[in-house]
């Protein structure tokens, strides 16, 4: 108090102005930082996420709507969307994709704000920024450099949160408004922001549990009068106007319950628990459990503290089963992306364990150490480390580099140890050194940072390298072409379509063979080859447009225009179309250099009444070489090493009408075919 009796009020703005400076500049820092580390990624690579939101961006700018190629596709998301296209309609591709990594490196280090200030009332500005610090040290924030809904959903899903926790510690109508306004938000970025509305009524259980009272229940009423309206009004909107598969857009498949297997179920939700350990560094869970067992128990007075404790738990726990159930049916391993957004609360509760000089009543720590050890230990390291996780599972990337240099076993032990190290640290480290266990969480998940960044950069130039072979990436519009189609065949990934369409705008139509459709929401025709070599579309209409892109393996009636050469997949050839477009030929099972290991290629050549295939085949091991036409052996000769063979096999003479000759060529061992071309009379 001053001699007037007044209390002392600046050294407490300037606290409050000092905490805000910090959080600014940590804000600042990670940007930069995030920026930086996004540098080198300039080709979206994981498909077809960013190349979908790419082409659903420019389309809305372009005011035609959530179309790719024309058509309409499935509601993914809005203002994802809508916060990459602006960028990427002006000003070039390149270009644009720079300023989208450097809004989304703000926007991810924003989570740090709602973060800082749920935790300040609750544990004071010092470990606020603790809290704040932590999250935006997670190694999935290397998708601020990828265009991925992740980006925005990461701080628009923390806000939702602690509007959530508001809404529950003091529900005045203005709380509850925010949370509705948040949840509004979080769904126009993701559909997984389903999961809030579950997680707010588990959250509300737990609380009145815990206060054994249904007042808290009672307080929240209007919010849980707007959801229900609101999601009845959805469902009869969506039901009515495409059916019941329409209810949750792109994620139909998902209310599919028959085609959930209950073991493969159960086993991908207690690896996706595992997986929080990874994420969190296991310390801020046994904090949270904690936590849980003295809220539960009424021992919690502090009703901040209770909210966070319970609404923190609850969307970690509802998020485990949905991303669990998504990733049972769609994921081959494990998969962080959706999960991210659970780990800022749980550092804001770690936050507060840490200001109350962590607490470890026991048997309570005991139980809850052994319980997170277990999660993590479910987790099969085979699942952890292999290259395929790296584009769903940043943090994992440790452990795949380590499996590369020493064995699985070794991979195992190493990830043993490391649970073990770090959960003895949190429950037997002196009280005195407490604030230490923030120092090995913030390390562990710079280390996975460093690691994830370079290893996304790599990941992306590469990915490019194989591509476009070097070449201008817009390959295709540089031609000045327009209205082409891409054939896209199966003798490269089905990847190719996303990423030519994506670069070329004048890519205005997808058709595939059979069996070689391109997954995701790509408009495309199935169609196969007439004996005569026209691609005839379901409805029996031949398919025709002025120009086409195809893999090198197939020749199509007209002129050559532009190529990208092979990598370790064939290369891609443009070519202006004889109308109506008519496949010549189309060779299988030959590497791009032409080599032929101990196994069958065959070429396939529509109309070959009149003709003769040509082929050039360079010895290499002088083991037998058969070449059939049919199934009939047509000729046999064993090359020696370093001799060049020039066959010409003639079409079968019965192949008098429009017909598809198949010439099989099959060798004992290695050989090369250099040329294998269908030479047609006339």
């Amino acid at each position: 108090m001053t001699r007037t009796g007044q209390p002392r009020s600046v050294p407490r703005r300037r606290n409050l102005d000092l905490g805000l400076l910090a959080l600014a500049i940590l804000v600042l820092a990670s940007t930069v930082a995030r920026f930086l580390l996004s540098r080198g990624v300039e080709n979206p690579w994981i498909a077809p996420d960013e190349h979908l939101y790419g082409l659903l961006g420019r389309s809305l700018v372009a005011g035609d709507g959530l179309r790719v190629l024309g058509e309409t596709v499935p509601y993914y998301s809005l203002l994802y969307p809508l916060l990459v296209g602006g960028p990427l309609a002006v000003g070039g591709l390149t270009w644009g994709i720079t300023v989208v990594q450097g809004i989304q490196a703000l926007l991810m280090s924003a989570a740090a704000i709602p973060v800082y200030l749920w935790t300040k009332p609750l544990a004071g500005a010092r470990y606020g920024l603790v809290a704040a610090g932590l999250t935006v040290l997670v190694p999935g924030l290397a998708y601020s450099g990828l265009l991925m809904s992740e980006a925005l959903y990461y701080p628009v899903a923390t806000l939702a949160v602690w509007s959530m926790a508001a809404s529950l510690e003091s529900p005045t109508f203005v709380r509850q408004a925010l949370f509705l306004g948040a949840l509004a938000l979080a769904l126009a970025t993701r559909l997984q922001a389903i999961g809030l509305v579950a997680a707010f009524v588990v959250a509300l259980g737990l609380l009145s549990l815990a206060e054994r009272s249904t007042t808290p229940i009672r307080r929240v009423l209007p919010t849980l009068l707007v959801v229900g309206l609101a999601s009845a009004a959805w469902a009869a909107v969506r039901i009515a106007t495409g059916g019941l598969g329409e209810l949750v857009g792109a994620y139909a498949p998902l209310i599919e319950a028959h085609a959930y297997a209950p073991g493969r179920l159960a086993e991908s939700i207690s690896w996706h628990s595992g997986l929080v350990v990874v994420l969190t560094v296991g310390i801020p869970l046994v904090a949270a459990g904690i936590f849980v067992i003295d809220t539960m128990r009424g021992r919690e007075r502090d009703p901040g503290v209770r909210a966070l404790v319970v609404t923190a738990v609850a969307y970690a726990g509802v998020t485990v089963l949905e991303v669990g159930a998504f990733a049972s049916r769609f994921v081959e391993d494990v998969t962080e992306r959706q999960l991210l957004s659970v780990v800022p609360p749980l550092f804001a509760v770690f936050a507060v364990w840490l200001h109350r000089g962590a607490p470890r009543p026991q048997p309570a720590t005991a139980v809850v150490a052994w319980v997170v050890a277990a999660a993590a230990l479910l987790v099969p390291v085979g699942r952890l480390a292999v290259p395929a996780a790296a584009p769903n599972s940043p943090s994992t990337i440790g452990l795949e580099r380590l499996s590369r240099v020493v064995s699985e076993t070794w991979v195992e032990i190493t990830h043993t140890g490391a649970a073990a190290l770090v959960l003895l640290i949190a429950v037997f480290v002196p009280r005195r050194l407490v604030p230490a266990t923030a120092v090995v969480v913030a390390g562990v998940l710079v280390a996975g940072t460093v690691l994830a960044s370079g290893e996304l950069r790599t990941l992306s130039r590469q990915t490019d390298s194989l591509e476009f072979a070097g070449e201008s990436r817009d390959w295709i519009d540089r031609t000045g072409v327009g209205s082409v189609a891409l054939v896209q065949t199966g003798d490269r990934p089905w990847t190719t379509a996303w990423f030519q369409t994506f670069w070329n705008d004048s890519i205005d139509a997808v058709t595939s063979f059979a069996e070689a459709e391109v997954p995701g929401a790509m408009p495309q025709s199935v169609v196969g080859p007439a004996p005569d070599g026209r691609l005839v579309e379901p409805s029996g209409e031949a398919f025709d447009p002025p120009y086409a892109v195809a893999p090198s393996t197939v020749s199509i009636a007209g002129e050559p225009l532009a190529s990208l050469a092979p990598t370790d997949r064939p290369g891609l050839t443009l070519w202006r179309v004889d109308p109506p477009l008519r496949v010549r030929q189309w060779v299988r099972s030959l590497k791009p250099n032409g080599d032929l290991v101990s196994d069958v290629a065959r070429i396939d050549v529509f109309d070959c009444s009149a003709g003769r295939l040509e082929l050039t085949v360079l010895g290499k091991q002088g083991l037998p070489f058969r070449i059939r036409v049919n199934g009939a052996l047509a000729a046999e000769r064993s090359v020696p090493s370093g001799e060049v063979w020039r066959p010409v096999v003639p079409a079968p003479a019965a192949a008098r009408e429009p017909a598809t000759c198949v010439y099989e060529l099959e060798s004992d061992g290695l050989v090369g075919v250099t040329r294998a071309e269908f030479v047609r009379d006339g």
